[in-house]
Order: C-alpha cells, then sequence, then structure tokens
C-alpha cells in the first residue's frame, strides 16, 4: 500500500520466518522471494529501507544460534537423541543457507548488500572465522574447528 507505505501481506509473513513449524518457515520464504522477485522498484525501497536489516539481521543471528546448538550436541556424550537432534539442526541449517542462497541469486543489488553484510559481521567473521584460529582472544562465542569447517 504505497499511500500508508506499508506492505502488511509482507510484513506480517516475515514475523514468523522462525516459527517452529516447518511448514509455516516455508510458506514465509516462499513468500518473500516471490515479492523480492517481482522486483517492482517501490517493494524493494520499501523493503529495503523498512525491514530488510531487521529481517536479515534476525535471519542471521537464528542462523548463528542453530550453528551454536550444533556445536552443543557435537560436544555431548552421544546418544540416539543427541544424534537425531544434530540431524535435525544440520537440516534446518542447510534450509538456511539454501534459502540464503535463493535471496542471493534474485540479484538484488540493496538487499544483496544488506544480507551479505550481516553474514559477514555477524556470523561468517565471528563465529566462524575467529573460531578457526584459538590464538585470537575475542569476545564472541567459539565453536569448534570441526564445526566451523
Amino acid at each position: 500500500n504505497e499511500q500508508l507505505r506499508d506492505f502488511p501481506l509482507y510484513t506480517e509473513a516475515i514475523k514468523f520466518f522462525n516459527h517452529n513449524e516447518s511448514m509455516v518457515r516455508i510458506a514465509v520464504r516462499t513468500l518473500t522471494l516471490n515479492v523480492y522477485k517481482v522486483g517492482d522498484e517501490a517493494i524493494i525501497k520499501f523493503i529495503h529501507d523498512k525491514t530488510a536489516a531487521p529481517y536479515f539481521s534476525n535471519l542471521v543471528w537464528f542462523i548463528g544460534n542453530n550453528v551454536l546448538m550444533m556445536e552443543r550436541c557435537l560436544r555431548t556424550e552421544a546418544t540416539h537423541l543427541t544424534r537425531n537432534k544434530l540431524e535435525s539442526l544440520v537440516a534446518l541449517h542447510l534450509d538456511d543457507m539454501h534459502y540464503v542462497h535463493d535471496i542471493m541469486q534474485l540479484q538484488m543489488q540493496s538487499l544483496n548488500s544488506m544480507l551479505c553484510e550481516h553474514l559477514l559481521n555477524t556470523l561468517l567473521i565471528p563465529l566462524y572465522v575467529y573460531s578457526l584460529d584459538p590464538s585470537l582472544k575475542v569476545d564472541s562465542p567459539q565453536v569448534s574447528v570441526k564445526c566451523a569447517l
């Protein structure tokens, strides 16, 4: 709705991006990708200016949190429960990475730049890169080299 400077279908849907139910997450991802694909300049400007930073920030934070949960599973004594949990977390992580890939493939430069910035500054460098070099003393969560790779 250009007059109200709002896009309720999109803004309400993204609130459920990390829903417990996988079908809800799939619906949100499908909707966001389809909205991005429309390529309407006003829609992309609205998304970039109003929702992209918090949405991508939350997305990347939840990806990082998922990685930390995988790390905890790797450090826990192996049982069939931890193995099942780890398999679920890895599947969720792969889904997240495919979603990020799908966004990037749309080649929406302003959205890709913002998403890349969040990925680099919130996930890849602080969690993965810093975890690969134990001599770096950083004030951020670390994972094992096995998990970082």
